[in-house]
């Protein structure tokens, strides 16, 4: 039942090849898989959507690949080894074509884009590699009495070795490589497995080929790591791709730092303060009630652009500030004004947002929600009911509660804050929304900066341009929060602010 003429029973040596086959095949579907989720997540982020979307495709090109598979090996004119090479192959598809999440997105939206990116880049050699299991279990396979047996070993052995990818990839890999080494990586792996493949089955491809496509991968890989210009630093860290860029906005040079696509901080280069204008308009809401403010924290450090300007204004400011990611804390000393002078009442606590206010008995004036997962979308964990009632038992008597939101004012992108503002309601008796930038177009996504308070007094009471939004909808829970879909219709009318 095998590609060749074998024993009758295979040598312990040769099913340990098979298992081994097994496993690796499991491992790369994983490791392509988050690999590639991170990939797209400059253009698609990192939300429930991006991750449904290659989830599907992948389990989908399993499927196939599993069907097609099956077939292939019964007829036996496609060796394992010309299956893992295709698969080797295919694996680089995210290097050629990086460019095309953009194009997918710019010409499908926001969920069909994604859906069509993971295809294109994905499925094929996922496709492949679901394709290796029936190959394997005809070759371990002597009889029809030990079939059961023979399939459920090799498919508990792919699922042992994705397991691994699941783990190894995620903890390991992504850190220690950029992506489109790993994928390399991946590919060669793909290769060395067609080789043993070949020594187990006996099939026959020439063994330069497998050396020439090695080496062709491999110069791939590390041609495409190349950074683009005014870029100083790239790295994927355990929870995003990061960035510092050096740009030129409105004739100023400015620092920024990016997260899976997006500017999480900008700082002027030669002055350090914040280039957001949200920052610096938030400073302005206060000072009617800034002599009050004693302490802060800052949910969603980045850069630290915004709790060094807050400590530039007030010397005397308690400033605590929460970052889930130790790395970016690393390059804001390295890069950011953060790092060019001594900041002594700014502390840094590494750990989520809201694990930390779980395990915290600290009381704050001001508490600055700053959080976001991708270009727009704020993480759900922090706009239910249950996390605004958390942050609400953090607030000292008369303290604010202070965010920053992206949206549009108005269409069906406007869907998100509308049930954010009910869900607001839901525990705070006073709250207001401002705009940021009053000129923009309440069609395009902006900055809005939310101020609330358990005291309806405690608001301060300040001339600036409020938002247009009303609460609509139910409040959102963590049993329900559909953010990622919600503000997904960001992109539906295509309206961003440049």
């Amino acid at each position: 039942m095998s590609e060749t003429t074998t024993p009758s029973r295979p040598a312990g040596a040769r099913r340990a090849g098979l298992f081994l086959l097994a496993f690796g095949a499991g491992f790369a579907v994983l490791t392509i898989e988050i690999a590639g989720a991170r990939l797209i997540a400059p253009v698609f982020g990192l939300s429930a959507v991006p991750w449904t979307a290659v989830i599907g495709v992948i389990l989908g090109a399993l499927a196939v690949g599993s069907h097609l598979g099956g077939r292939l090996a019964d007829q036996g004119r496609i060796p394992l080894s010309g299956v893992l090479i295709a698969g080797a192959v295919t694996a680089v598809l995210p290097i050629i074509g990086s460019g095309f999440p953009l194009v997918a997105h710019n010409t499908f939206g926001f969920v069909p884009g994604a859906l069509a990116t993971a295809m294109v880049l994905f499925a094929p050699s996922v496709l492949c590699l679901g394709a290796v299991a029936p190959y394997l279990v005809q070759a371990d396979t002597e009889s029809l009495g030990n079939v059961g047996r023979r399939a459920g070993d090799v498919s508990a052995t792919a699922t042992a070795g994705s397991i691994a990818g699941t783990f190894m990839t995620g903890f390991v890999l992504l850190p220690a490589f950029p992506l489109p080494v790993l994928l390399a990586i991946t590919g060669m792996a793909l290769l060395a497995m067609a080789a043993m493949a070949e020594m187990i089955l006996g099939a026959r491809v020439q063994a330069e080929v497998l050396v020439l496509a090695a080496l062709a991968i491999g110069v791939l890989g590390s041609a495409a790591t190349r950074n683009p210009p005014g870029t100083l630093h790239a790295q994927q860290t355990l929870y995003a791709s990061v960035q510092v860029t050096d740009q030129v906005w409105g004739g100023r040079p400015v620092r920024g730092l990016w997260q899976n696509g997006g500017y999480s901080s900008a700082e002027y280069i030669d002055t350090g303060d914040p280039a957001h204008d949200y920052a610096t308009v938030s400073g302005l809401l206060l000072v009617p009630v800034m002599d009050r403010v004693r302490s802060m924290i800052v949910l969603g450090g980045a850069a630290l652009s915004l709790p060094t300007a807050f400590s530039r204004w007030r010397p005397n400011l308690r400033i605590d500030v929460v970052e889930i990611d130790p790395v970016v804390t690393e390059l804001a000393t390295e890069y950011f004004a953060y790092g060019r002078d001594d900041y002594p009442n700014i502390r840094v606590i590494h750990d989520d947002a809201r694990v930390h206010l779980r395990n915290s008995d600290e009381r704050y004036d001001l508490i600055y929600v700053d959080v976001f997962d991708h270009l727009y979308t704020v993480p759900w964990t922090m706009v239910t009911v249950e996390a605004l009632t958390e942050i609400s038992e953090h607030l000292a008597p008369g303290g604010l509660y202070m965010a920053n939101l992206l949206s549009p004012l108005s269409g069906p992108g406007a869907a998100f804050i509308e049930r954010y503002l009910a869900t607001l309601d839901d525990v705070f008796p006073a709250s207001v929304i401002y705009r940021a930038e009053p000129d923009d177009d309440p069609k395009v996504t902006q900055n809005l900066i939310v101020l609330a308070s358990l005291d309806a007094g405690a608001l301060p009471e300040i001339e600036w341009p409020l938002a247009p939004i009303v609460p609509m909808g139910t409040p959102l829970t963590d049993a329900w929060a559909p953010v990622e879909y919600l503000q997904a219709k960001v992109f539906m009318p295509r309206l961003w602010r440049d």
